[in-house]
Order: structure tokens, then sequence, then C-alpha cells
């Protein structure tokens, strides 16, 4: 009788993929969504929670990008990866730009 093999458990950053980086990211920026319409109703106590989801949803955008990078990099771009390559690469996108800029407009009301 085989025995399954159990795979090691991976350190630190090889555990964070890209489907946990869209999972996080996308989550963390329908949030930002939402505290953007209810910032309206206390901004001095939402700012730094609403700053602070956009930089994750940022953070999250720029890993897939970096991961996709790497990975294209690594195994190449053949004619079955490519859309999903593209896919990533547009997801990275979505994720950074919209986020990068609602940081950029708020940036003068956290002093920086």
């Amino acid at each position: 009788m085989k025995r399954a093999r159990v795979p090691a458990s991976q350190p630190g950053l090889r555990r964070w993929t890209t489907q946990r980086a869209t999972g996080v990211g996308t989550v963390a920026g329908l949030a930002a969504l939402f505290l953007a319409v209810v910032i309206r109703t206390w901004p001095e106590a939402l700012l730094y929670p609403y700053a602070s989801l956009l930089i994750l949803t940022m953070l999250c955008g720029a890993s897939i990008l970096w991961i996709t990078a790497i990975d294209m990099r690594t195994r190449g771009t053949s004619g079955r990866m490519r859309p999903i390559r593209g896919f990533d690469l547009a997801l990275g996108f979505v994720l950074l730009i919209p986020a990068l800029y609602g940081f950029w407009l708020i940036a003068p009301e956290l002093g920086l």
C-alpha cells in the first residue's frame, strides 16, 4: 500500500500565491470602497483605516504583478499560459492602480 505524500510546509513568502493575493486584495479593495462612502460621516475617525485598506490593496496588486513576473521569467509563456498570465496581469493592475489613485487623493490629509 502506497502512502500519500504530504507536501512539506512552505515557510514564509512561499505560501503567498496569486490566489491568496487576489482574495485578500479583493476583500480589502471592497472594504475600502465601502469606507470611501462612509468616510463622509466620520472623516477623522475613518481616514487611517481607509488608508490602511488602500495600502493593503496596493500591496496585493503589486505582489500579483511581482509573482507573475517571476513566474514568467522562470517558466516562460507558452501558448496555454498566455491567457492566465494576461488575467493575472490585468487583475494586478486593477487592484494596484485605483488604490494608488485613492491613496494619492488622501495623501495630503495624511501629511504625506
